[in-house]
């Protein structure tokens, strides 16, 4: 009984590893999952109530469709428990960092099921993740957006004047060292895609989710 209940109930206690904005937002998550849980006996309790009154002719085609309602939004809230604990919760215990806050954004939105109580603890944690992300990245990294790259075309020649020289500019300063909130005695390895440093037991990389090779 107690597995089952803990593959669907996330443990209310975070991994004493986790950086501070990461156990908050995992806690908000937590709470946000134990929201999606009450209002599926909430919802439960108004369905239940709903047909019982339209079956006894205490109420017309406004108690059936509230009734019939209530089961959906009831199994919209459990299902989103469920899948929530697996992406979100499980996914931080893991050191998934950026695939659970990109899985937050969706259970934010059926978060509306449960008169978006667990929405707001959900944005939270996505905030909460944003935050903790952003501090590994590096001092002076700046990605290329999608579509800022583009491939000149050859052009045909023409007899025009030679371009004049361009005026001689100062090399680009380096960037300063990127500093990172890990314990200087925590085994570090560095992504091979966008070069942060993360501690070796995660299983990705919290900046861009490139897996560690």
């Amino acid at each position: 009984m107690s597995s089952a209940l803990g593959s669907i109930i996330a443990s209310g206690s975070s991994p004493p590893w986790l950086p501070r904005d990461v156990a908050e937002g995992r806690r908000f998550a937590w709470w946000g999952e134990l929201m999606f849980l009450l209002w599926v006996l909430g919802w439960f309790i108004i369905s239940i109530v709903a047909l019982t009154l339209y079956a006894v002719g205490n109420g017309g085609v406004g108690m059936l469709l509230l009734g019939l309602i209530g089961l959906i939004a009831m199994v919209i809230c459990f299902m989103s428990a469920v899948f929530m604990k697996r992406t979100v919760i499980d996914a931080i215990d893991q050191g998934k960092f950026h695939e659970a806050k990109n899985d937050t954004i969706i259970w934010i939105m059926f978060g509306f099921a449960g008169f978006a109580l667990p929405s707001i603890l959900l944005i939270l944690t996505y905030v909460k993740l944003g935050d903790a992300i952003g501090s590994q990245t590096p001092v002076g990294y700046m990605p290329y957006s999608p579509g800022t790259v583009a491939v000149q075309q050859p052009q045909a020649h023409q007899h025009t004047a030679p371009p004049a020289p361009a005026p001689v500019q100062a090399p680009p300063q380096a960037a300063p060292p990127a500093h990172h909130q890990y314990h200087p005695a925590t085994p570090m390895v560095r992504c091979k895609n966008c070069s942060v440093q993360f501690p070796t037991f995660m299983h990705t990389c919290p900046n861009c989710g490139a897996p560690k090779e």
